[in-house]
């Protein structure tokens, strides 16, 4: 019968918990559940010992419930306030001192020794989820600020682990390399799959565990030619290895300099050369040409000769020409520049090329500026327009669209930019086309945009040409606003 009895208690005790937690704040729970256990306690054991000793363990729930949710201070609280209520029983058998005496006060000392030992596990608890919150926390910020390290970089950095999947790729990275945020996780073979040369260096590297650098490739990517610079090391941790870091740079600019560089080296040489070349051939030429002159005049009368002296003073003159291009070219510039719109020289330039821009059936389309005063000599950069114009109409043969526009760039320099709709420049020959003597025209000098070049570089300014076949050819000139020592 106490069995049954003590089942339902029970039954009625956990339903009755379970609504009451869900109405009540967790100290309204667990107070009203120790006054609910002490009426159980005092009206319903009826002096029945065990039914008593069931209600008394009863007790611990509360404790162990305020501990969990209060910590230390909440247990002790907990098992103080189940001791007062449970203090009369000692107090009634006080006089009659027996072995209920000792339970009663062994129970007032399981209760406290309870709530203290579950509330000091809850705290050591609580204290090392502090500690490992305050860990993750530290180890999140220093992962940012690495991360914030990495992405502030401007090279490439990539990161590949032993399954040559990538973990990490920088803005740096994505932006030479062409792809997204996507590449993450890709097998590296997929993500460098527009470069050979890349994936043989960074496979070397990972099967021999050596670092791999200064490795130069030139590649393709989106219809743009580009040259970078990688180097490969591998990634260890505590002599574990874990992957590899691959540093990108892009040296497109640097190897456009160290070309540009060179060939002004070459330009420079030859202009000094030139000069003196000039010179000594010019003094035989003048000799030859007095000579065929008199021959002209004895031989008056025999139309077959001087047909053939015709042609010999056909050729001094074009001679005659290369020379005083070659001189051009050689002479040292005189420095005449001041401030003048570029726009200006333009309008002139055209003014005198309208009538051969015309006869060969070419548009023009000249966009101007706002403010395009730069510090120039006007002569010296009217020769240079006057044979980019011509090259570019040369280039169009059954008519076309020539485009000239200028742009003020922060009021730091001038862009000029050419766009023509011709034939376009081969791949293989547009690396030479600021080289002296270079043409693909029979009565070339070779002379023209060498001595653009030379002109642009007078005026510490920058000349490039971008080209496909069969589409056009654009040349961008750039020019500073103001004098170097300014």
């Amino acid at each position: 019968m106490q069995h049954g009895y003590f089942v339902r208690t029970v039954r009625t005790l956990l339903e009755r918990v379970n609504n009451m937690k869900k109405r009540l704040g967790m100290k309204s729970f667990i107070l009203l559940l120790i006054i609910i256990l002490s009426l159980l306690l005092y009206f319903g054991s009826d002096g029945d010992l065990p039914v008593k000793n069931i209600f008394r363990l009863l007790y611990f729930i509360p404790i162990i419930l305020a501990a969990l949710n209060f910590g230390f201070r909440g247990g002790v609280a907990a098992s103080l306030v189940v001791s007062l209520i449970y203090s009369p029983f000692i107090l009634l058998t006080l006089y009659t001192f027996n072995i209920q005496t000792i339970n009663d006060f062994l129970d007032i000392l399981m209760f406290f020794t309870v709530g203290i030992i579950t509330g000091t596990l809850v705290e050591k608890k609580n204290l090392n989820m502090i500690k490992f919150d305050d860990e993750l926390k530290r180890h999140l910020i220093l992962e940012n600020y690495t991360n914030s390290i990495i992405e502030s970089i401007k090279s490439g950095v990539i990161v590949v682990n032993n399954d040559m999947l990538i973990t990490i790729a920088n803005q740096g990275a994505q932006s030479i390399m062409g792809v997204g945020c996507e590449c993450i996780g890709q097998h590296f073979t997929e993500a460098f799959s527009c470069c050979e040369s890349i994936k043989d260096s960074i496979l070397n590297a990972f099967l021999d565990s050596e670092a791999n650098e200064n490795i130069e490739v030139a590649f393709t990517i989106n219809e743009k030619d580009i040259d970078i610079r990688i180097s490969v090391y591998p990634l260890s941790f505590e002599n574990i290895k874990k992957g590899l870091v691959i540093i990108i740079d892009d040296i497109t600019d640097i190897k456009k300099l160290h070309k540009d560089l060179l060939r002004n080296e070459k330009l420079a040489a030859l202009g000094e050369l030139s000069t003196g070349v000039a010179h000594e051939i010019r003094n035989p030429l003048g000799i030859i040409k007095a000579i065929e002159q008199t021959m002209k005049k004895e031989f008056k009368d025999n139309h077959e000769a001087v047909k053939q002296l015709d042609i010999i003073d056909e050729e001094i003159e074009r001679t005659n020409k290369v020379i005083k291009a070659l001189m051009e070219f050689g002479r040292p510039p005189k420095d005449e520049k001041q401030l003048f719109s570029v726009d200006t020289v333009l309008e002139d330039v055209l003014t005198v090329a309208n009538k051969y821009i015309l006869q060969h059936g070419v548009k023009i389309q000249h966009n101007h500026a706002e403010d395009t005063f730069a510090v120039i000599d006007k002569e010296l950069l009217k020769q240079a327009f006057v044979n980019i114009i011509f090259n570019a109409v040369q280039a169009m043969p059954h008519g076309g669209d020539l485009i000239i526009s200028t742009t003020n760039t922060y009021e730091l320099f001038v862009k000029i930019s050419f766009e023509d709709t011709g034939i376009g420049i081969s791949e293989s020959n547009i690396e030479k086309i600021f080289n002296p003597f270079y043409t693909t025209k029979a009565e070339g000098t070779g002379l023209g945009l060498a001595i653009v070049n030379r002109i642009i570089e007078e005026h510490n300014g920058t000349i490039s040409v971008s080209s496909k076949e069969g589409l056009g050819t654009s040349f961008e000139i750039t020019l500073p606003t103001r004098r170097n020592d300014e």
